[in-house]
């Protein structure tokens, strides 16, 4: 009598061809990754300056400017450009310094259409800015800023002061854009990468 495996059909070659897809495919969409990151980004002019080794922002304590704390969960789930100000502004009537100048409010208008730009991929990108906590105290500040825009405030800030970095959705620093750069460039990364990860 034959066994009930003698009697199944012998199909190796598509069940091979399965797993070969299971486990080779994540493979190659991470080798592929891992060039795009490596080969596209060297950095200069007009791209930003790609971050290694590749680490996690670990941000600090931070309240929102109505002196609320704002979860550290606010850099995962999309791509994040953030930014935190130099430590200097205009000082305002009750001798308290608004950190965020003409300049600062031009870079975040340009932040905002940088975000627009992507078209439907803009609900995969969120803005951030970094304030001193010495902001919140400054009266109207929080009327300078559009709906869209998520302000913080923190003491101390891990990153660059000055420099505009774009976070990954899983909280990686990937790259950096010191002070002047062309936004062009910025535009261009971004929508490459949302396109890569296919958001």
């Amino acid at each position: 009598m034959e066994s009930v495996s003698s009697m199944l059909p012998k199909r190796k070659g598509p069940v091979f061809l399965s797993l070969l897809m299971i486990f080779g495919l994540p493979l190659l969409m991470a080798w592929f990754i891992f060039h795009y990151y490596a080969g596209t980004f060297h950095g200069g002019l007009e791209h930003g300056e790609l971050v290694t080794p590749a680490r996690k922002l670990d941000p600090p304590l931070m309240h929102n400017l109505q002196g609320d704390v704002v979860p550290t969960d606010l850099f995962r789930g999309k791509w994040t450009l953030v930014y935190r100000v130099p430590n200097q502004g205009n000082a305002t009537g009750n001798g308290v310094d608004n950190p965020c100048d003409k300049d600062c409010l031009a870079l975040m208008d340009t932040l905002r259409r940088v975000r627009i730009a992507q078209d439907r991929s803009m609900l995969e990108v969120r803005r951030v800015l970094s304030l001193p906590e010495s902001a919140a105290r400054v009266p109207g500040i929080a009327d300078q800023f559009d709906k869209g825009l998520h302000v913080v405030t923190a003491a101390d800030w891990p990153l660059q002061a000055g420099s505009v970095y774009l976070i990954d959705p899983q909280g990686f620093l990937v790259l950096r854009y010191p002070p002047g750069f062309d936004p062009t460039g910025l535009l261009k990364d971004l929508k490459h990468l949302l396109r890569v990860v296919g958001m």
